[in-house]
C-alpha cells in the first residue's frame, strides 16, 4: 500500500496537534482537589478521545487511559508517516520494553499483559508467540541474533541484567543499521547519537561507582553515538572531574561536558539524565518546524509522550497529597 505524502501527513499532524493539552489545561487539572475532580477536568478536554470505558473513568484508572491514548497516537503515526522505517526507530523502545517484559514474565511463570505497550513496530501477539516458542526468525536480523543469544544464556543461567543490556544494545544497533542504510544525516541521527553518548556516559560513571570490570562496562555500552565505544572503555579509571576532557567529542560534546561537570560538583547522576532528556527534546522541538522532514510527525509523538508524563506526575502528586510539578516544557 502506498504511503501518504508528506503534505497529507503534515496536514493531519497539524490538525491532531490542536488536541494536545495546553499548559493552562494541565495547570487547571493539577489544581483539582481530588483525583475524581482531576479526571473530570481531563476528560472534558477530550483527552483519550472516548477510548476509556465507563468503568475506567469511574475508577479513575488514569494509567489505562494514558496507555489507550498513546496506543492510538502510535497507530496514527504508523499510518501517516511517509517513511515507516525511519519513524519506526522512535517506536523501538516500545518493542524493546515488550520483549523484556515477555521474557522476564516467562522466566517467572507470570503474565505480562498488564505492562505491555501497544503501538510498536512488531505486533504484540506475534511477539508473545515468538517468546513462547523461542522462534525469532520473523524479526529483523539484529533482534533475531540477540534473542537467540539471550535464549542460549537463559538455557544456562537466568540473568535479567544481561538480558536487558543485550536488548538495549540491539535497539541501538538496529537504529544505526537503518540510519546508515537510509543515509539519514538529519535530526534523527542527531537524536540517536546524543542519546547513545549520554547513556554511555551514565553507564561509565555507574561502572566507576560500582567498581565494575571492563567486561561489565562493555556489556552496557551501546552503538550509534559520535564518541567511539573505545573512548568509554579507556576511561574506566579516569576520575569524574577529568572525564569532560576525554568525552568532549562530536556535535554535542560541549553540552555533555557541562553535564559531566555538574555531576562532578553534585555527585548526582540524575543531572546527566536530565540534561540528556533536555537535549533530546530540544532536537525534536527544532525539527518539529521543518516541514521538509519527519520532524513534525516525530515531534507530535514526543509531545504526546511528554503530555503523558505530565499527567502521570499530576495524578501521582494528587494521590500522594503533595504539590504537582509539571515538566519544564510547560513552564
Amino acid at each position: 500500500m502506498a504511503q501518504p505524502s508528506y503534505e497529507y501527513a503534515l496536514g493531519r499532524i497539524s490538525v491532531l496537534s490542536t488536541h494536545l493539552l495546553t499548559a493552562a489545561q494541565l495547570r487547571r487539572i493539577a489544581e483539582a482537589d481530588s483525583t475524581k475532580a482531576a479526571m473530570k477536568l481531563l476528560l472534558e478536554t477530550g483527552y483519550g478521545e472516548n477510548t476509556a470505558t465507563e468503568q475506567e473513568m469511574a475508577q479513575g484508572e488514569i494509567d489505562l487511559i494514558i496507555r489507550a491514548q498513546m496506543q492510538l497516537t502510535r497507530k496514527r503515526i504508523q499510518e501517516l508517516t511517509p517513511d515507516p522505517e525511519l519513524t519506526g526507530l522512535f517506536l523501538l523502545p516500545v518493542d524493546t520494553h515488550n520483549l523484556k517484559c515477555l521474557l522476564k514474565a516467562r522466566l517467572l511463570g507470570t503474565q505480562a499483559d498488564a505492562i505491555l505497550r501497544e503501538g510498536g513496530n512488531f505486533d504484540l501477539n506475534l511477539l508473545k508467540d515468538m517468546v513462547q516458542t523461542k522462534y525469532y526468525e520473523d524479526l529483523p536480523p539484529i533482534y533475531c541474533q540477540t534473542l537467540n543469544e539471550i535464549e542460549g544464556d537463559l538455557a544456562r543461567e537466568a540473568d535479567p541484567f544481561r538480558l536487558s543490556a543485550l536488548l538495549d544494545g540491539a535497539m541501538f544497533r538496529q537504529a544505526k543499521a537503518v540510519l546508515d542504510r537510509k543515509k539519514e544525516d538529519g535530526f534523527i541521527r542527531k537524536y540517536f547519537s546524543l542519546w547513545a553518548d549520554y547513556l554511555n556516559t551514565i553507564s561509565l560513571i555507574r561502572a566507576q561507582n560500582l567498581h565494575w570490570e571492563l567486561s561489565q562496562l562493555r556489556l552496557v555500552l551501546v552503538d550509534c553515538g559520535e564518541i567511539p565505544r573505545t573512548v568509554f572503555e579507556e576511561s574506566l579509571d579516569v576520575p569524574p572531574e577529568q572525564l569532560g576532557a576525554r568525552l568532549n567529542q562530536g556535535s554535542h560534546g560541549a553540552e555533555l561536558v557541562q553535564a559531566i561537570n555538574e555531576f562532578a560538583q553534585t555527585n548526582e547522576l540524575g543531572v546527566i539524565a536530565r540534561r540528556m532528556e533536555e537535549g533530546l527534546s530540544l532536537i525534536l522541538r527544532r525539527a518539529r518546524w521543518d516541514t521538509h522532514s519527519l520532524g513534525p510527525i516525530v515531534g507530535y509523538l514526543e509531545a504526546r509522550e511528554t503530555e503523558a508524563e505530565a499527567l502521570r506526575m499530576i495524578f501521582g502528586a494528587i494521590q500522594g497529597g503533595f504539590e504537582p510539578q509539571l515538566p519544564s516544557v510547560y513552564a
